[in-house]
């Protein structure tokens, strides 16, 4: 109780710093600003006057006409750019509503950034009013005085009056340099952090000079414990660009009250969506601190559905992040964060029968060479493991998407879990969520959260208030193994294939060999995990199925590979016949099929498909030498390239998949 009072009395002198500032309030902090010359007198009775929303000196005696040349540009509401006279930085509540009320880029979809905004119009003069008027027109000096300005007066005159602000504390900024820290974190050691820490420190010289004008709290020390640690120190470094990360966050200070009224409203439409309830939310706003705001940590680790993922012990132990070879992440490793996954779900949220976990490796080719190793070029996706998991008697899979310089332990490595709760026809999903960094200084999150949430309860936590973006436990398209959706999508079922038809399908391909017969639970379940949109997408399973450019010779070595699959001792062959033009060979548009010649008609090129010309040539020659099988085009795949995908099989096969949907196949396809 003694902590929980101290806090709120924190709070509260913490609410009144955002509030206006009385003018003898910026009287004072104009004076420490002269009194350690970062401001001359001049500049010091220009401060006030602003404050004051009283006219600028600066600008007495310049001609009206001249100066709407000369303008700054001024972020607005983290949205875009609006130009503005230097020294005019603030915008009029009337300018900002109607920015606010534009509903196109760059304005829209910034509702919470010009809420923010007029907040702070509310609480004018504040002390992010005053920083950013000194910041904006150091710029403007810094950017114009060593320019020869003898083209414009009235600019020239302007400069030399708003350089006439700023004392001798400004040359570090007006002299600015940059200085790069290079850092290998394979080879960084605390000798190098600790140097970097010195290097550092004029930096931080301005956090002491506008801590000294009350600009920020006497008490809170976050900027300066934060650079003490040399790993956080790895970029090149400006005091240009020190001073705006600065302004940042005395923009968060003044924004703080709002920001921490946010989080509140969200907690209370948590409680009444039952994901906390009222001891727990009591129980979260104790775990307050002075500025700052409530993480992940603070509000899920008491949520009865959410379980956390430690980095220390659930985590790193199995973790492998791989830089210059792949195939290295341990099969037991995979298997036992699955187990921990698991059993924690089990025993806290819901119960999960798990009877068996197994772990298939992939074995790299002839060549020596890992697939993402042989394609790295081409493709990002590795996929060297995957685990199947039995949860109630279903049969579920994931793969392992190894990836350069990334972990494998994603959001997507646990979408068994959505799927499993489908199957009981549950309408909640799990979700990864990862803590949100309000200010920067934060530490990094060393924890994670798996929480079983209900639409309503994805769409209040992923908030800028709570959690900038909480990830779904899917791959969020067909194929697409490295997309996650935004909540929403995750409740569109309909815009995936169901697991009753997943199963209907496989029942059907198997039954006419377009799918390989054996095990029909992990076919079902390497289908149902890549979540596809429609039975095109499912087809592309098949041994059969190719993508292919649209010109004969992919068509032609295409076809020929699905061929090899159907028929392993097959010893027909496809081959384009050369065309001479000049005294050169060049492809035709036409081949050979078992040493019989195959022309496609003139009024079907070869780079011409429209009619499909070409696709009934190559039919008629699989028919003439009395093949069961046919080419058809699949309905188009955005995914291929100025092509399309094809695949080989009986047409009874192709009339038992038109069953299920008379759009897998083009209207006017090839099976004619």
């Amino acid at each position: 109780m003694k902590y929980l009072l101290l806090t709120l009395l924190l709070v509260s002198r913490f609410t009144t710093h955002a509030q206006q500032l009385p003018l003898t309030t910026v009287t004072e902090m104009a004076r420490s600003l002269t009194d350690q010359q970062v401001l001359t007198a001049t500049g010091r009775d220009e401060l006030i006057r602003f404050a004051g929303g009283q006219p600028l000196k600066l600008y007495e005696g310049l001609d009206t006409v001249a100066l709407q040349g000369i303008t700054q540009s001024i972020f607005v509401a983290d949205a875009g750019l609006i130009d503005r006279i230097p020294g005019q930085t603030r915008i009029p509540p009337a300018l900002l509503d109607s920015l606010a009320h534009i509903d196109h880029y760059p304005w829209s979809g910034h509702t919470e950034q010009f809420a923010e905004e007029q907040f702070l119009q509310q609480q004018f003069p504040s002390r992010c009013d005053l920083y950013n008027f000194l910041l904006f027109a150091a710029d403007f000096y810094r950017f114009n005085y060593t320019n020869d300005l003898s083209y414009n007066n009235t600019l020239a005159t302007l400069v030399s009056r708003i350089g006439s602000w700023f004392g001798p504390a400004m040359t570090p900024l007006f002299k600015d340099t940059a200085v790069e820290f290079s850092v290998n974190d394979q080879t960084d050691t605390p000798e190098a952090q600790q140097e970097r820490v010195k290097t550092f420190a004029p930096y931080l010289n301005w956090v002491a000079i506008f801590q000294q004008a009350g600009f920020l709290p006497a008490s809170d020390h976050v900027i300066q414990q934060y650079y003490n640690n040399g790993k956080n120190i790895f970029a090149t470094t400006h005091h240009s660009s020190f001073l705006q990360e600065l302004g940042k966050y005395i923009t968060y200070l003044d924004k703080y009250p709002y920001l921490r009224e946010q989080q509140l409203h969200h907690l209370d439409s948590l409680q009444q969506t039952g994901f906390i309830d009222s001891t727990q939310k009591k129980q979260i706003i104790t775990r307050y601190k002075p500025f700052t705001l409530l993480s992940s940590d603070d509000i899920l680790s008491g949520c009865n559905n959410a379980v956390p993922l430690y980095t220390a012990t659930d985590i790193k132990p199995y973790d492998c992040i791989p830089q210059n070879e792949y195939g290295l992440i341990p099969p037991a490793s995979i298997q036992t964060v699955f187990k921990t996954v698991t059993d924690k779900i089990s025993r806290k949220i819901l119960p999960l029968t798990v009877t068996d976990i197994r772990i298939y490796k992939q074995k790299p080719g002839s060549n020596g060479l890992y697939p993402y190793q042989e394609q790295l070029a081409l493709s990002r996706s590795a996929k060297l493991l995957s685990a199947t998991l039995l949860l109630n008697n279903q049969l579920y899979k994931e793969t392992i998407d190894e990836k350069e310089f990334e972990s494998w332990i994603r959001p997507e490595n646990f979408q068994f879990l959505n799927h499993y709760l489908e199957d009981q026809h549950d309408n909640r999903r799990f979700y990864f969520i990862t803590p949100n960094r309000f200010t920067h200084y934060e530490p990094l999150p060393d924890t994670v959260f798996l929480a079983l949430l209900t639409e309503q309860q994805a769409t209040l936590l992923q908030s800028p208030y709570l959690f900038d973006r909480i990830k779904g436990c899917y791959n969020g398209s067909p194929g697409d193994y490295d997309y996650a959706v935004y909540p929403g999508d995750y409740f569109q079922l309909s815009s995936r294939l169901s697991k009753t038809q997943i199963d209907s399908f496989v029942a059907i391909c198997q039954q006419h060999q377009v799918l390989p017969a054996g095990n029909t639970a992990l076919l079902q379940a390497t289908i149902r995990e890549q979540n596809p949109a429609g039975y095109r997408a499912a087809l592309s399973c098949s041994p059969a199925c190719f993508d292919s450019q649209d010109n004969l010779y992919s068509l032609l070595t295409g076809t020929q590979r699905a061929l090899q699959q159907m028929l392993p001792h097959n010893k027909l062959f496809f081959t384009q016949l050369p065309e001479h033009r000049n005294g050169t060979q060049q492809p035709s548009s036409g081949f050979m099929f078992n040493k019989q010649i195959y022309r496609v008609p003139a009024s079907g090129e070869a780079t011409d498909f429209s009619n499909e010309i070409v696709v009934k040539t190559i039919n008629k020659a699989l028919s003439g030498h009395g093949l069961p099988y046919r080419l058809y085009q699949v309905s188009d795949n955005s995914e291929v390239f100025n092509g399309h995908s094809y695949v080989l099989m009986k047409p009874a096969a192709a009339q038992a998949l038109r069953s299920l949907s008379a759009e897998i196949f083009p209207v006017t396809g090839s099976s004619r």
